[in-house]
């Protein structure tokens, strides 16, 4: 046998490598060290997630406003004759994407399906406030509407206006709903 080996066993709670400390020292330093290690790791990733910020400019445009489309009933109801009063019939598009309420009209020119045996002049058309202001969706088209007394045909007018279709330019003013 060596004379220099320790042939002795070692008591328990001591290890033989050449370390001087106990064996659950030994572990205890380990484990001690490998924390201060991830906790130095973790703190690093969280210094590491710097906050940013920054200033500028954005920008905005305002829509431009599309006209509405008032379109004469293809067949109206008829309810003209010498000295009466009838209703302007028709509907209105709105082709923009927010609402409008129409509330008042006027008439322009008046056009005859039959010039020749019935013309024009043998209407007239008014103006003034829609008794219940019609509301009309962005991006639809009302129901059928009428305005009541908005056309009234001469007392003096001929035979040749009887069936006669009168077109009568029409213009509705309003505000956005």
């Amino acid at each position: 046998m060596d004379e220099g080996m320790n042939t002795q066993p070692a008591a328990p709670g001591t290890d033989t490598d050449t370390d001087d400390r106990p064996r659950g020292r030994k572990r205890a330093a380990l484990l001690v060290g490998g924390l201060i290690g991830t906790v130095g790791l973790t703190g690093g990733i969280v210094v590491a997630l710097w906050s940013a910020s920054g200033t500028g400019s954005g920008s905005a445009k305002a829509i431009t406003a599309q006209s509405l489309t008032i379109t004469a009933a293809a067949a109206p109801t008829a309810d003209l004759y010498p000295g009466a009063s009838g209703a302007l019939q028709f509907t209105v598009n709105n082709p923009n994407p927010y609402g409008v309420t129409l509330t008042s009209w006027s008439s322009g020119t008046v056009t005859s399906s039959d010039p020749t045996n019935c013309p024009a002049s043998n209407v007239t058309a008014g103006s003034g406030t829609l008794g219940v202001p019609l509301v009309v969706a962005g991006g639809a088209t009302s129901s059928a509407q009428s305005i009541a007394g908005g056309v009234t045909m001469l007392v003096a007018a001929p035979n040749g206006c009887q069936g006669v279709t009168f077109t009568v330019a029409l213009t509705l003013t309003g505000t956005q709903s």
